[in-house]
C-alpha cells in the first residue's frame, strides 16, 4: 500500500470509531488528521502544530465572527417575538385559503430564515406557534408536521444561514457572495412548497380546510408588527447585498437593532439577553471546533496528496458533468441519512472540492447545491435533526409520522438541485451583480 493510501487508513480508522461512539466531530476530525499525519511523516510534532495553528487562526478570525453574531441574533429575535408576529400576518393574508395555514407557516419559516440561521430552533419554535392552530382547524397531521419540518429547512438555505457561512469556510470561498447566493434559490424553494401545499389541498381538501376569515382592517393591523422585522431583513440582505457593510459587520447592526426592538416593546429583559448569550456561546464553541477539526483535516489530505489521488481517479473515470452531478447528489443524499449537516460537510467538502474545480464549476453554485442537500438531511432520519426538534415539543407525535410529512416536500429540493444544474444564474446572479 502506498504512503498516501496507508496514512489515510490510519486516519480513517481513527477517526470512524470516534464518529461512531459520539465523539464531537471536529475532535474525531482533528484526531483523525493527526493520526494520519503521524503515519506519513512518521512523527506527531507536524500534526500538533497543525492543531495549534489552525486552533489560533480560527479563534482570531474576523470573518468568522459572523458565526457567534449570527447565533446570537437568532437567539434575540425568538425571544422577542417576532415570529409570532411574522406568523399572525401571515396567517391572517392566507389563512382562508385552503392550505392557508400551513402556508402561513411556511411564510413564517422564510421569514424566521431571514433572521436566524438555526434550522432546529426554527422547526422548534414554529411547532409551538403553528401547531396548535393547525390542529384546531383539523389540519392533516402527517401535512402539519412535515410543512413545519421541512419550513425550518429554509434556515439552512437563506441568509443568515450558518450552513452557507461553514461553506464558504470550509471551501475557501466569499462569505458575502455566498449568503447572498442563498437568497434567491431560498425564495424559490418557499414557492415550490407552498405551490405542493396548495396542490395537495386540492386534491384533498380534508387535508388543509380554510382557516378563518379576517376583514381587511385585521390584515392591515398585522403590518405594523413586521416592521421590525423588515428592518432586520435591510440590515442582514440588503446592507450585504448591497455592499453597504460585510457579513459581520451586518450580523453585528442586526443584533444591535434586535436588542433594542425587544427592550422597546418590553419584550427583552437582561437575564432573557444572558440567557440567549450563553446559548449563543455555547453553540458557537460547538461550531468552532468543527471548523477547526475540518481545518487540521484539510491539512493533512492536502499533505499527503489523498485529494489529488480521488480528483485523477474521478477524472478517469470519464464521466460526463451530468453523471458526475448525479453521481454527487446520491452520494450527498445517502450520507445525509447518517451524518449531521455541519459534520457531513466537514468530512466531505476538502475532498469534493478538488473535483469541483476539476469539473470546472463554479465553487459558489455548487455551494448552493449542496446546502439544498443539507436541508434533505435535515429531515431524513435517523440523524434528521429537524424530526427531533420537533419530536422534543411534540413528544406524543411518532418520528414516523413527521418524516412521511416531510418526504414529499423534499422532492422539492430534489426538483430544485436540477433546475439549478440547467438555470445556475438562479443561485449566480445576486453574487455577480454584487
Amino acid at each position: 500500500m502506498s504512503p498516501e493510501l496507508l496514512s489515510l487508513a490510519v486516519s480513517l480508522s481513527v477517526m470512524l470509531p470516534l464518529l461512531f461512539l459520539g465523539v464531537h466531530v471536529g475532535v474525531a476530525l482533528a484526531l483523525g488528521g493527526m493520526a494520519g499525519t503521524y503515519a506519513f511523516l512518521g512523527s506527531w510534532g507536524p500534526g500538533v502544530n497543525m492543531l495549534l495553528l489552525q486552533a489560533i487562526d480560527v479563534s482570531s478570525s474576523f470573518p468568522l465572527m459572523v458565526i457567534p453574531l449570527f447565533i446570537l441574533l437568532g437567539a434575540l429575535a425568538a425571544a422577542s417575538g417576532i415570529t409570532t408576529d411574522l406568523f399572525t400576518m401571515f396567517y391572517r393574508w392566507f389563512g382562508r385559503m385552503r392550505g392557508g395555514i400551513a402556508i402561513a407557516t411556511i411564510g413564517s419559516c422564510a421569514g424566521m430564515a431571514s433572521i436566524t440561521g438555526s434550522s432546529v430552533a426554527s422547526a422548534a419554535a414554529m411547532t409551538k406557534i403553528a401547531l396548535p392552530e393547525l390542529r384546531r382547524f383539523g389540519y392533516d397531521e402527517r401535512l402539519s408536521v412535515g410543512t413545519i419540518a421541512i419550513g425550518g429547512t429554509l434556515s439552512i438555505m437563506i441568509p443568515p444561514s450558518i450552513t452557507l457561512v461553514l461553506f464558504a469556510i470550509f471551501a475557501e470561498q466569499s462569505v458575502g457572495k455566498m449568503l447572498v447566493a442563498g437568497i434567491l434559490p431560498g425564495l424559490v424553494l418557499t414557492l415550490g412548497y407552498c405551490v405542493l401545499i396548495y396542490g395537495q389541498c386540492r386534491i384533498w381538501p380534508h387535508h388543509g380546510p380554510r382557516g378563518p376569515a379576517f376583514g381587511w382592517d385585521e390584515r392591515f393591523q398585522s403590518l405594523p408588527g413586521v416592521l421590525p422585522f423588515l428592518l432586520l431583513l435591510v440590515a442582514v440582505v440588503v446592507g450585504i447585498l448591497l455592499g453597504v457593510w460585510t457579513p459581520v459587520e451586518s450580523a453585528a447592526v442586526a443584533v444591535v437593532l434586535t436588542g433594542l426592538i425587544g427592550f422597546v416593546r418590553r419584550r427583552l429583559n437582561f437575564q432573557k439577553v444572558v440567557q440567549a448569550a450563553k446559548e449563543a456561546s455555547i453553540t458557537s464553541a460547538s461550531v468552532f471546533t468543527i471548523v477547526i477539526g475540518s481545518m487540521v483535516f484539510s491539512n493533512f489530505l492536502a499533505l499527503n496528496g489523498v485529494s489529488a489521488l480521488i480528483t485523477e481517479w474521478i477524472i478517469s473515470l470519464n464521466l460526463a458533468p451530468f453523471a458526475l452531478y448525479i453521481v454527487l447528489m446520491v452520494l450527498y443524499v445517502i450520507l445525509g441519512m447518517f451524518m449531521e449537516v455541519s459534520s457531513l460537510m466537514a468530512l466531505t467538502i476538502p475532498l469534493v472540492m478538488p473535483v469541483v474545480a476539476a469539473a470546472k464549476w463554479d465553487p459558489i453554485w455548487f455551494g448552493v447545491i449542496v446546502t439544498a442537500l443539507m436541508e434533505v438531511a435535515s429531515v431524513t432520519p435517523p440523524v434528521g435533526m429537524n424530526l427531533y426538534g420537533i419530536k422534543a415539543q411534540a413528544p406524543e407525535i411518532s418520528l414516523n409520522v413527521i418524516y412521511m410529512g416531510a418526504l414529499p416536500f423534499w422532492l422539492i429540493n430534489i426538483a430544485v438541485s436540477f433546475l439549478l444544474y440547467f438555470v445556475p444564474g438562479i443561485a449566480l446572479f445576486l453574487p455577480n451583480f454584487r
